[in-house]
Parts: structure tokens; C-alpha cells; sequence
């Protein structure tokens, strides 16, 4: 009876920790929905392109310093699709910027998107084109990244974070 309760408890614990919905995309990929833990993207085999881009991307260093200058100032809110070449491409970078500035689990939320843009979750966040990162800081948006990059992924959140710092000291 005992050992009944453990397992059905930790069978409990790990579907409420499984936050996501999982289907198929048009072009055979896995659509990972809803929040996104980094281990997820880490440890799923489909997901292998997560670690590969990792690995793979390496940030401006100048734009890198500002970024962990400011790091404990804002969150990055990442609506991706797994699905979606582009996001496959700048969500790795996304968190090899943010593992180098120091603290990428506390500093971004991601949630996952199907095809129509929908993340599955309460997430007040409109989107019109995978992947967009959200800028933000106590709440507020203080800027966006959607689809194509002015500069670089860094150079681009280091902009956001410049314009924010100047209007905070006008």
C-alpha cells in the first residue's frame, strides 16, 4: 500500500512537472507547447539542434559585457516554435548569451508555440512571428526581438537594455 501511494505520487510529481503538450508539425517536427524548461531542450533527443546551436553560437564580447553588466535587471520572455527553422536557429544563441552572462534559468521564461501561435498558456504575450524574444523588466515590456535581427541576437537585447537604461535616467 505504501509503495502504491510513492509511485502515484511520483508519477503525480512528474506529470505536473511535464508542462508542456507535445504534436507533430506539418514538416515532421516535434512541436514542443506551453513552458519550456531549459533541461527539456537539453535532454530531449529530438532536440538535439538545442544543443548543437549552443555549443555552436559565439556572441560579440562587447555586446556580451553589457548584457552581463545589466543581467540582473530584466527577463527574456522566448515564444518559439520547435518546429520553426528560425527559432531552432536563435533560441540556442538566446541562451548561449544568457549561460555566458551568467544566469539563464532565472532570466528566461520560454514557451513553446504550434503553427498557429499558440502557446497553450496564460501568457498575455501577442505574437505575430516565431521566434519573438520579450525584453523585460518589473513587468513591463521594454522592448522586443521578432524575427529578423538588426544586428546580432546580442547586439540587438543590448539596444533594448541601452535605450531602457538612458529613458531610466532622463
Amino acid at each position: 500500500m505504501r509503495l502504491k501511494l510513492i509511485l502515484m505520487g511520483a508519477c503525480l510529481l512528474l506529470a505536473t512537472t511535464l508542462s508542456y503538450a507535445q504534436s507533430t508539425a506539418s514538416n515532421g517536427r516535434k512541436i514542443l507547447k506551453g513552458k519550456i524548461e531549459m533541461k527539456t531542450l537539453m535532454n530531449d533527443s529530438s532536440m538535439a539542434w538545442f544543443y548543437a546551436g549552443v555549443n555552436k553560437y559565439q556572441p560579440n564580447d562587447r555586446m556580451l559585457a553589457y548584457i552581463k553588466d545589466n543581467r540582473g535587471k530584466f527577463t527574456v520572455v522566448a515564444i518559439v516554435g520547435t518546429f520553426d527553422d528560425e527559432s531552432r536557429r536563435l533560441l540556442p544563441a538566446l541562451y548561449k548569451i544568457m549561460i555566458l552572462a551568467g544566469s539563464p534559468d532565472e532570466q528566461i521564461l520560454t514557451y513553446g508555440a504550434d503553427e498557429k501561435l499558440q502557446t497553450g498558456t496564460q501568457v498575455g504575450y501577442q505574437t505575430k512571428k516565431l521566434p519573438t524574444f520579450i525584453v523585460v523588466r518589473d513587468g513591463k515590456e521594454l522592448g522586443r526581438i521578432s524575427g529578423d535581427l538588426e544586428d546580432t541576437l546580442e547586439g540587438d537585447i543590448a539596444k533594448i537594455l541601452l535605450k531602457a537604461n538612458r529613458k531610466d535616467k532622463d
